[in-house]
């Protein structure tokens, strides 16, 4: 089996794992183990860029490799662990939706991304371009994160999970975003680590914890 072939197939394997890691981020029942999973998630898109860039040799793409996993798996979820430690955050992850009910969300956002992105993968002229499905995956996966929890932390994780399903899409369909468009991108996500420190600050002064339900009461 040539070296292509094989590459492929850990493509396959990388893409799945992406995908199972979104999935498992709906049963957590604490945030400290949400925010390894995304870690290790990023870490799979890490691995997938780098794979991508051995099948088309495309030398620049080993850099997005590299950014993806400086940024989404060391600096990112350092700064999520920091944000909880410091502002005493509770671990427990609060929820709109049960964690059984979350899970089959799940399972129905995969199978809505089958019927939406699966019949356009076919016309794409790339072999990567079956990475398609798991990146809209992804993305619905991290769109009901936030929608459907409470706490600002775990909404913030969910903003990164879809982060990671728009990255996967890139690297799928165009061999990459673009190197400058990587790094566009990974200021944005600096800037909005910083953006959710101040923002889980204000909410912890003001009304000593950071469930966003709870502003509610305020209403009227």
């Amino acid at each position: 089996m040539t070296g292509s072939a094989l590459a492929l197939q850990a493509l396959d394997l990388t893409g799945a794992a992406v995908l199972v890691l979104a999935w498992i981020g709906l049963i957590h029942r604490r945030i400290e183990p949400l925010v390894a999973t995304y870690a290790v998630q990023s870490a799979a898109i890490g691995l997938t860029a780098g794979l991508v860039a051995y099948l088309y040799d495309a030398p620049e793409i080993y850099l997005l490799a590299a950014l993806t996993v400086a940024v989404n798996v060391g600096i990112l979820p350092a700064v999520l662990r920091r944000v909880i430690r410091s502002l005493d955050i509770g671990r427990t992850i609060d929820t709109y939706v049960s964690v059984r009910r979350s899970a089959l969300a799940g399972l129905g956002l995969l199978l809505v991304s089958v019927l939406v992105a699966g019949p356009v993968a076919p016309y794409a002229e790339v072999p990567s371009a079956g990475l398609l499905s798991i990146s809209v995956a992804v993305l619905l996966i991290g769109f009901f994160l936030v929608v459907s929890r409470r706490k600002a932390i775990t909404q913030v994780v969910g903003l990164l999970v879809m982060n990671n399903g728009i990255l996967l899409a890139g690297i799928a369909l165009t061999y990459g975003l673009g190197i400058l468009v990587e790094l566009g991108l990974a200021a944005n996500l600096l800037v909005l680590a910083i953006v959710a420190r101040i923002f889980l600050s204000r909410m912890k002064e003001s009304f000593d914890h950071v469930d966003v339900d709870a502003l509610r009461t305020l209403e009227g």
